[in-house]
């Protein structure tokens, strides 16, 4: 995932750098990084200090893997475009590796993360495409969790190469609400 440090916006919204991360890693569901970067405590007293402000919807109580942020405020401050299709969305929702088996890079910026998009992209042209193609991998990495076998799952290049996020797109009516608790990650 790669969104700049954009001074201007910092300062023309009042808040800090450290800020201005979290909410960005929180509007690309980024738990791991938030953990690595600002550690627990760290993490959350930067989300408290937001509770209130437009870019945070929840109160501070709530667990930091249930943080409620305004999508498009916090889109807007970052400038991503509404309409604008976020593949990291998409290749985020797909797991790493399985045991000793990598199924996608895990650095946003390396040359294969690149690759995976400029194929996802040449291949999904509309923002409710993308919205689909985003539910399918879900609820298919979600299904085979569920059942056991994701030692199963095909490499993040066959699944672009195929386009499988649409034979998956079954998979959302039968995994529903049940498969949303196994993609999201604790702090």
């Amino acid at each position: 995932m790669k969104f700049l440090l954009d001074t201007a916006r910092i300062t023309a919204r009042k808040i800090t750098p450290d800020q201005y991360i979290l909410l960005g890693l929180l509007y690309h569901k980024e738990y791991n990084v938030i953990k690595k970067l600002f550690g627990k405590t760290k993490a959350l007293e930067l989300r408290n200090s937001l509770v209130g402000t437009k870019y945070i919807l929840s109160n501070d109580k709530t667990l930091f893997k249930e943080t409620i942020i305004s999508n498009a405020n916090v889109g807007k401050m970052l400038g991503i475009r509404s309409d604008k299709i976020n593949f990291w969305q998409f290749y985020n929702a797909y797991p790493i590796r399985h045991g000793n088996r990598v199924l996608r890079a895990a650095n946003s910026d390396s040359q294969l993360a690149m690759k995976h998009e400029k194929k996802y992209l040449s291949k999904v042209k509309t923002k409710t495409d993308h919205e689909r193609a985003v539910k399918a991998i879900e609820a298919f990495v979600a299904k085979q969790r569920i059942s056991g076998k994701l030692q199963y799952l095909p490499a993040m290049e066959t699944v672009l190469n195929n386009a499988l996020w649409e034979q998956w797109e079954g998979f959302i009516e039968t995994i529903g609400e049940e498969g949303a608790d196994w993609n999201s990650t604790n702090i």
